[in-house]
């Protein structure tokens, strides 16, 4: 999928390769009112479709390359209406064949909808400011018994004995140690 957008996108780099080109441009002229030249639009886009392939092959900087593909097939799908004489026939709810290409869009959206998915199941990637998940967990405790505080029992990770040590001590009859540390009464105290 990302190396299809990739195609696309360095279509537009050659003048008149890309068969969408004149669709593209004429969408982007109405979406920015006219204030951008035909030429700076295309590069624009060339530049934009090439980055987000690239993103969806490699993977570097998924994220901001899916929020770049959503926000681009926005502007796609605008041109069914802004150029409706050209994307539709002719009192017949029926797509040309520009409208056609443009539709096809669809699937490509499918897939990456289950790529980002995918990628939001996903941890955050470290070392991005203000994310929870960017800070830094402790390691968990990979200690031996022996050297493990006398107050604190053998644990797994998340705290608890693990079941093989839970499952020899009820066999033979001996209780758990506490998490407490055994300090003795002032009455057993020798003077």
């Amino acid at each position: 999928m990302g190396a299809v957008f990739l195609c696309f996108g360095v279509l537009k780099f050659f003048p008149e390769a890309s068969p969408a080109e004149g669709v593209a441009v004429r969408t982007a002229t109405k979406l920015t009112f006219g204030l951008l030249p035909p030429d700076a639009l295309l590069r624009t886009l060339a530049v934009a479709e090439t980055a987000i392939g690239l993103g969806l092959v490699t993977g570097v900087l998924l994220r901001v390359a899916l929020a770049g593909f959503f926000a681009h097939m926005t502007g796609v799908f605008s041109a069914l209406l802004l150029l409706p004489g050209e994307m539709w026939q002719e009192g017949v709810p029926v797509p040309t064949l520009e409208g056609q290409y443009v539709i096809k869009n669809v699937a490509l959206v499918a897939a990456c909808l289950v790529v980002a998915a995918d990628e939001r199941g996903r941890p955050a990637p470290r070392g991005r400011p203000g994310r929870r998940s960017a800070r830094r967990r402790p390691a968990p405790d990979t200690a031996t018994p022996a050297e493990q505080p006398a107050n604190r029992p053998p644990s797994g990770r998340d705290g608890h004995e693990d079941a093989a040590v839970t499952t020899a001590r009820r066999a033979s009859g001996r209780r758990p140690p506490t998490s407490r540390v055994h300090r003795p009464s002032p009455r057993n105290e020798v003077p």
